[in-house]
């Protein structure tokens, strides 16, 4: 994975509000976040971690607030761009329930939130 270029990840719990649109959005209230920012001084552990850094990360911010919220977003800064996706939990869990023992959601979303070619 190409993180030469990633200066930041932040993991957001959230509430969403309404209902979707149709260009598949909906509006959110942030509950809690958690922000890892990256330079180079950490790049290469970041590189070597990154799966546990983001289980890390998810699993400080869900203890406080896993009863007020029911989605999860996520904001990589990649060279200056921020990419952005969300994702509720119900489906994050299914992924741990009913894919293979060994998938860690949080990683699994946080690569479907990235561009494939620097994967």
């Amino acid at each position: 994975m190409k993180l030469e270029k990633i200066n930041s990840i932040q993991i957001s719990l959230m509430e969403s509000q309404g209902n979707i649109n149709d260009e598949n959005k909906t509006n959110y209230i942030l509950k809690s976040s958690g922000k890892l920012k990256i330079t180079e001084s950490i790049r290469s552990i970041v590189r070597q971690n990154l799966p546990e850094l983001l289980i890390s990360m998810y699993e400080d911010i869900l203890i406080a607030n896993e009863d007020k919220v029911d989605s999860i977003g996520i904001w990589i800064d990649y060279d200056g761009e921020i990419l952005e996706n969300s994702i509720k939990l119900e489906t994050l869990n299914d992924m741990k329930n009913f894919g293979d023992k060994n998938t860690q959601p949080i990683y699994e979303f946080f690569k479907m939130s990235f561009p494939e070619e620097n994967i």
